[in-house]
């Protein structure tokens, strides 16, 4: 590259130079770009990795003033199991981890209440009142102290999804049924059929194929991505509770960042970050849902009067021990709650 300065031929190196030395008395030398590595689950199509992940991505990269770049690593490329996600970033082999908390039993202890049944009528309202608990401090957990928590959310309500229908209490006594977390277990158990765990969500339509377990607790996305609703098309419409979720980034590394950096990261965490989550999750229900429907051998079933008193019996059980399992259940569930009932109004 040539320059001419002066009257005489000034070649690129020397020009480059030149500028360098300007930015160095003016104070405006750029900062090195850092690069996170993101890992996740969800594989690339799906909508959690194109509509919010990679977008909350984007967003942090273009307010960073060219401090960060994000590396995404779908579908498990950087750690296949999604229940080691969160030791990944508290280690550091990863710098931001998507972990699914019932994959990782304890810890987050206080977030399984996003798990009881009714306990939230959205993604958005869950995940607002999620990070609500964040940040007053009454979801602190259990060994999260080198993580910093990015975002927190609420999948939509999950259904009950069968090979065979289910109308009745009487039609899942004994049957097989995956929760993806102890409270959701505890759900399965209390409706009088035999709960089943350690189940991921990539391994649930295989599972479901094979008859090693007769049925599982979803919502429309995860039965979607996942294959669920291609092998199990009996559905029973009732709120049994979320998922809770989380991204999380490693404390050391977050802390190691330029302010720059850091601020861009702050800006689009918390809140804004579970507005992000819980409009997209939401959206994607109402088209999965919509969707499978259009699917004529597919049932969905609403509980008689009778039946819905009976099964509401059945699952205050869980809240209420729950409450009585949980250090400072009530306070948490109360404040929950609230939570969830401000967020609903706020977002109508």
């Amino acid at each position: 590259m040539l320059n001419y300065r002066k009257g005489r031929l000034v070649r690129g190196p020397a020009r480059w130079a030149a500028a360098l030395a300007l930015s160095v008395l003016t104070g405006q030398v750029a900062q090195a770009q850092e690069t996170l590595r993101f890992t996740t689950s969800v594989p690339a199509p799906s909508f959690i990795y194109a509509d919010i992940l990679s977008v909350w991505a984007q967003r942090v990269i273009d307010d960073s003033q060219g401090t960060l770049d994000i590396q995404m690593f779908p579908a498990g490329t950087l750690g296949r199991d999604p229940a080691t996600h969160l030791d990944m970033a508290r280690d550091g082999i990863a710098d931001i981890s998507y972990i699914v908390l019932g994959y990782t039993p304890g810890a987050v202890n206080e977030a399984t209440i996003v798990e009881l049944p009714g306990s939230s009528p959205s993604a958005l309202a869950g995940s607002l009142a999620a990070t609500r608990m964040v940040e007053e401090g009454l979801w602190p957990g259990q060994g999260m102290a080198s993580v910093k928590i990015l975002g927190a959310f609420s999948t939509a309500p999950a259904i009950l999804t069968t090979v065979d229908k289910v109308e009745t209490l009487d039609d899942v006594a004994g049957k097989k049924m995956r929760g993806a977390g102890p409270t959701m277990l505890a759900t399965i158990n209390a409706i009088g059929a035999t709960p089943v765990g350690g189940i991921t969500s990539p391994q649930l339509a295989e599972s479901l194929s094979r008859g090693l377990i007769d049925g599982t607790i979803n919502e429309w996305v995860a039965m979607t991505i996942f294959g669920v609703a291609e092998v199990a098309k009996n559905h029973l419409d009732i709120n049994l509770g979320a998922s809770p979720l989380m991204v999380v980034m490693n404390k050391a590394r977050y802390d190691s960042l330029p302010e720059a950096a850091r601020a861009a990261i702050d800006k689009h965490s918390g809140a804004a970050f579970a507005r992000l989550w819980g409009e997209q999750f939401d959206a994607a229900i109402d088209k999965f849902r919509s969707a499978a429907l259009k699917d004529e051998t597919r049932t969905v079933t609403t509980l008689s009067d009778d039946q819905r008193a009976l099964w509401d019996a059945r699952l205050q059980t869980v809240i209420d021990g729950w409450i009585a399992d949980t250090p400072n259940g009530q306070a948490i569930f109360d404040a929950f709650s609230a939570a969830v009932d401000q967020a609903a109004r706020e977002t109508g």
